[in-house]
């Protein structure tokens, strides 16, 4: 590529300069440009020609012709898209906003993607143009344009020509003379122009020079849009407005003039010119004097009326662009992409500059053209800096007729009513005005009712000036009129009012200048088609003098303060009114926290309860109601009368009834309790023993008290007995034991007292009992029975009906337990009768065989006796028989010797007559000597005896006598009761202290469970006239009652079939006491001797001596 030919280097510079230019100028477009679509359409026009340069740059570098191709198509792409940028500015531009239809987009993209398509696709590419390498006069890209191309080149063309007659008709509104419109109509035609130079000359390059133009287009329409046409910037001429300025002015069709930023007139529309009389005379011409008269000059100069207008409309607060999106002024660069800011569009900037206007505006009145007043309002917007000051004259004749027809009504109206009429404007940025219609305003407040400035109660930045401002006016003063105490409450009223866009209604007092102090009620309405949230919002309403009501309300007052009651009233509103002192001080709030405030925000945790029905119901229908509930934002528990009041409020009578309650609440459970206590004791009284009434005294305890706590115990001797306990789930308490009636425990002390006893912290008892977690704890007495103790897990007193109950509880109990002992003791006496009924019919069974047989055998051989002496010699008679028959006599006596001793015996030992003094007595060597006297009666029936007496000897603390009763009724039961082949053995041993003496045989045996009762009298294994066994049932019992007048006790293990084995403990004898020996005694007690002595003389026999016996001592085997 010949980079050194200094044409061919021209050409690639004018290209490159061309891209940077472009590219630049778009950059400075985007930051500087203050309308978004002007900045736009104005960016993209720069951007997309600078791009399209660029491709041709790209041509004039690339080494290869495929390459240069490339770069020629995409600048043939790009560069189409140049004629949608330059119709989206010129739309922007025009105000005709045909860019932001959705259906001219879709078209616009259409037609872009169908040559952009044409362009790149092969089947249509060789009607478009053709490229080829040509060497003259240097090597370069040639190319060849065809058919197609030169029809898009038209439609461009076209579509260009399009955008400039959209522009000519707002800069003719205008006013931008010839030259400029022939100035803009040259730039469109130099992309024309370029494209027909490159085809003018064999040593110019074969390819299109058309982007040089398109890029000298954009940048003359950048350099027409920012920067002056002529002149000098001081002089303050027309010509020094910009193309922006012009289009902004000439594309409105209503009044509008552009001013600098120091308020000079720059430019003006011909709707402007017939309007202003100062501008009447025809558009003016550049040069002329009459521009020169007018363009340039302030605007307090030339216009001064417009000028204090527009003043007068910049004070109630302008409506700008930054302005309305909540900032004060524009700065550099503030678009949406660039600040992140949301910029208004241009439409939404003119509805809101042409809108409904602020309060309090002045308005430029002039003679229409048919001699009519027409009243116009002066908007002003301001788009960015140095973009100057659009202003803009609105028609606002038929709304400032509507105006002034209603002021004249209203005024008609309050000459009429019976108070003051007035309109309050809340401006959008903060601004209070107040108005008072009518000539008695000064009469009724004291006040001027010419002030009609409004009071700017907070300071707003301005968008150009950046300064404050605040003044104070009417409104400041009517507020300042208002009571400290009372000015907080009014002011938030109004604000509540202006926020919420609602009606405004309060009563407040306000001072006269004179210091007099008068009560107002305030009311207004919102006009809804008087504001907006742009202009702000207009109340009109009405002051009424409520002085006197509330003087009567003031007297009222004092008569409701000495009420018991507490008494509230409200407005219709809800808000308080009246508070007296009874309510102050259930309410815990003083007058003044309350009065002017909403009953739904003083007692919020009302809503959605029956006191809000009721309430409401009440408000609404007008009718008297009644109500008693509980309020939980308070805990309490009222009673509330709800009376409908003159002022169409109601008044609240109540009354705080939560110690009735809670008294109602305790008499109820009391009830309950003694309801329940009461149908408890039916099924207590139904007890049969002392377990089932501790049962039903749980149930009682469970059912009724709920203690987590429950314990009875009984009385046995002088021992508590625990009889039932209960502790809840988790509570720890350690099992009760039996303790003694004189200890220092609950129920001990509430069996000596007789009474409910107290024991309100457990760890203060004298006793070293662990409670566990019971921490206090009541006793209550079962009469002389026992005791009931319940208890909890907190320390402190118990209830005192709780307290009395249990003791009617223990009341009832003692009765119950009382007559369950009393039954308890009837039933033993019966059983004891019974058993005594038995005893005796055995007794006489057992008396009937035991004396009868013995008594007969006597009677019979005696008979036989006489019969075989009577009458015989000596000789005669058979010895032998008689000394049987004498035999036989004496065994029956001493059978019924033994029958008689044993029921005297018993019968002396019952009645405590039976010496038996304890002493020391050889226990073995009484074994020893029994055991000899009653063995031969063992052989008779075949028995093996056997004595373990060891040789030590056993010695115990007792009688001899009887340890002789004890042993010998033991041997001879154990023979009786044993059959042929068994044994028996005697055993005496030392163990423990104690001396023992043990009788075991492998007999009979019996039933353990009735083995106690064999040491009952005339208890045997088998017993009536049936019985199997001779006797009179009265050994054992003999036995057992000896036993124990010597401090001995008896033993029994016994199985049936098995045997039985009798064990007998005596207390042991010290060594050092002397034995006396009972060899030289009877077999039978002294006490016996009449009856031993009487039928040994009668039998001829003496008694045995147990010396003459011998015995031997065996061991068992």
């Amino acid at each position: 590529m010949p980079l050194e030919t200094p044409s061919y280097l021209i050409y690639l510079a004018v290209f490159a300069v061309a891209a940077a230019g472009c590219l630049v100028g778009a950059w400075w477009a985007y930051r500087r440009v203050s309308l978004p679509g002007v900045r736009r359409g104005l960016a993209g026009l720069l951007s997309a020609s600078g791009l399209w340069a660029l491709c041709h740059v790209g041509v004039l570098l690339s080494p290869s012709l495929g390459l240069k191709v490339a770069f020629y198509e995409a600048g043939l792409t790009v560069g189409f898209g140049t004629v949608f940028a330059w119709l989206w500015l010129c739309s922007a531009y025009s105000g005709r906003a045909l860019h932001r239809r959705p259906s001219v987009r879709w078209a616009a993209l259409a037609v872009f993607a169908a040559v952009t398509l044409t362009k790149l696709t092969n089947r249509w590419h060789g009607l478009y143009f053709s490229a080829e390498m040509s060497a003259g006069p240097f090597p370069h890209l040639a190319v060849d344009h065809h058919v197609i191309y030169w029809l898009t080149a038209g439609l461009s063309y076209a579509l260009a020509a399009v955008g400039f007659f959209m522009l000519v008709e707002p800069l003719r509104r205008a006013q931008v003379g010839g030259g400029t419109l022939a100035g803009l109509f040259a730039l469109t035609a130099l992309p024309l122009g370029a494209n027909a130079i490159g085809y003018a000359g064999p040593y110019l390059l074969d390819l299109s020079h058309e982007p040089v133009g398109v890029a000298a287009f954009a940048l003359g329409a950048l350099v027409l849009e920012g920067n002056p046409s002529s002149g000098n910037s001081s002089s303050g001429s027309r010509k020094e407005s910009c193309l922006e300025e012009a289009s902004r002015a000439g594309r409105e069709a209503r009044p509008s003039l552009v001013l600098s930023a120091d308020g000079r007139i720059r430019n003006y529309n011909r709707a402007a010119a017939e309007l202003i009389p100062a501008l009447r005379g025809g558009t003016p011409q550049e040069g002329t004097p009459q521009e020169e008269e007018i363009a340039g000059r302030h605007l307090e100069e030339a216009l001064p009326r417009l000028a204090r207008a527009l003043e007068k409309e910049k004070m109630n607060g302008e409506i700008t662009m930054n302005g309305a999106n909540g900032e004060g002024s524009g700065e550099e660069g503030s678009g949406e992409e660039g600040s992140g800011r949301e910029v208004l569009s241009e439409d939404a900037l003119n509805e809101k500059m042409l809108g409904e206007g602020m309060p309090d505006e002045e308005t430029l009145e002039v003679a229409g053209a048919g001699g009519e007043a027409r009243h116009y309002r002066p908007v002003e917007s301001q788009a960015g800096p140095g973009a100057g000051r659009l202003v803009v004259l609105q028609d606002v004749t038929e709304r400032e007729l509507r105006r002034r027809e209603r002021a004249s009504r209203l005024e008609a109206i309050s000459d009429s009513m019976p108070g003051l009429a007035f309109e309050f404007r809340a401006g959008p940025g903060g601004e209070r005005s107040v108005e008072f219609i009518g000539e008695e305003a000064e009469s009724f407040l004291g006040l001027s009712s010419s002030l009609e400035d409004s009071h700017r109660r907070s300071s707003r930045r301005r968008s150009s000036q950046k300064k404050f401002s605040q003044e104070q006016f009417s409104y400041g003063q009517f507020a300042e009129r208002v009571p400290e105490g009372h000015r907080e409450a009014f002011l938030q009223s109004v604000e509540e009012a202006v926020e919420g866009r609602s009606a405004w209604r309060h009563e407040f007092p306000f001072e006269r200048p004179g210091g007099e102090r008068i009560w107002l009620l305030g009311s207004a309405e919102l006009e809804e088609d008087e504001g907006s949230a742009e202009t702000g919002a207009l109340f009109r309403g009405l002051l009424l003098d409520i002085t006197r009501r509330r003087e009567a309300e003031r007297r009222r007052e004092k008569v409701v303060s000495r009420v018991t009651d507490g008494i509230i009233e409200v407005g219709p509103e809800w808000r308080v009114t009246l508070v007296n002192d009874q309510a102050e001080a259930a309410y815990g709030m003083t007058e003044e926290e309350m009065l002017g405030r909403n009953v739904w925000e003083l007692f919020s945790e009302m809503e959605g309860t029956e006191f809000e029905k009721v309430y409401r119901e009440a408000m609404r229908f007008r009718e008297p109601a009644e109500i008693e509930g509980y309020y939980s934002g308070m805990g309490e528990w009222f009673d509330v009368q709800v009376y409908p009041n003159e002022d169409g409020g109601l008044s609240f009578c109540f009354r705080v009834i939560t110690d009735r309650k809670k008294r109602e609440r305790s008499l109820r459970k009391r009830r309950e309790k003694i309801e329940a206590l009461y149908e408890a004791s039916g099924s207590l009284l139904q007890a049969t023993s002392r377990q089932e009434v501790s049962a039903r005294i749980h149930g009682v305890l469970e059912d009724v008290f709920g203690y987590p706590f429950c314990h009875t115990g009984f009385l046995e001797g002088e021992t508590i007995v625990p009889q039932q306990t209960e502790a809840a789930p988790g509570l720890a308490m350690p099992k009760p034991e039996p303790r003694p009636k004189s200890g220092d425990t609950v129920a001990a002390r509430a069996l000596r007292a007789g009474e409910a006893v107290v024991a309100e912290q457990t760890r203060h008892l004298e006793n070293p009992i662990s409670y566990g977690d019971l921490r206090a704890a009541a006793g209550v007495p079962i009469g002389n029975h026992g005791a009931i103790v319940i208890g909890r897990a907190e320390e402190g007193r118990f209830d005192q009906t709780d307290l009395h109950l249990l003791e009617v509880l223990g009341a009832y109990a003692a009765l119950v337990v009382g007559r369950v002992d009393r039954e308890e003791r009837l039933r033993s006496a019966k059983n004891e009768a019974e058993e005594a009924s038995r005893m005796k019919t055995a007794f006489l069974a057992n008396m009937s065989h035991e004396i009868r047989t013995p008594l007969t055998s006597i009677l019979g051989f005696a008979d036989m006796i006489g019969e075989e002496v009577e009458g015989a010699s000596r000789s005669e008679i058979d010895l032998p028989a008689l000394r049987e028959f004498a035999g036989l006599i004496e065994h029956s006596g001493e059978r019924l010797m033994e029958t008689l001793t044993g029921v005297l015996n018993l019968s002396r030992l019952e009645a405590g007559e039976m010496d038996l003094s304890p002493e020391p007595a050889c226990l073995s060597e009484q074994a020893r000597q029994l055991a000899r006297e009653l063995r031969p009666q063992a052989e008779e029936k075949g028995l093996e005896l056997q004595v373990e007496a060891g040789t030590a000897p056993v010695r115990a603390w007792a009688d001899e006598g009887g340890l002789q009763i004890v042993i010998r009724n033991l041997l001879s039961n154990a023979i009786k009761y044993t059959d042929e082949g068994g044994r028996i053995r005697v055993r005496t041993y030392e163990e423990d202290g104690r001396a023992a003496v043990e009788v075991e045989d492998t007999g009979i045996g019996m039933d353990p469970e009735v083995a106690e009762d064999l040491f009952e009298p005339f208890r045997q294994a088998s017993e009536g006239f049936g019985r199997e066994y001779e006797g009179t049932g009265l050994g054992l019992a003999v036995t057992c009652r000896a036993t124990e007048r010597m401090e001995g006790s008896i033993e029994v293990d016994t199985e049936k079939g098995k045997g039985t084995c009798f064990t007998v403990w005596f207390p042991q004898a010290s060594g050092s006491q002397e034995n006396t020996s009972p060899a030289d005694e009877d077999i039978f007690p002294a006490d016996e001797g009449i009856f031993s002595a009487g039928v040994a003389k009668a039998s001829g026999f003496q008694k045995h001596n147990v010396r003459e016996h011998g015995i031997e001592e065996t061991s068992w085997p």
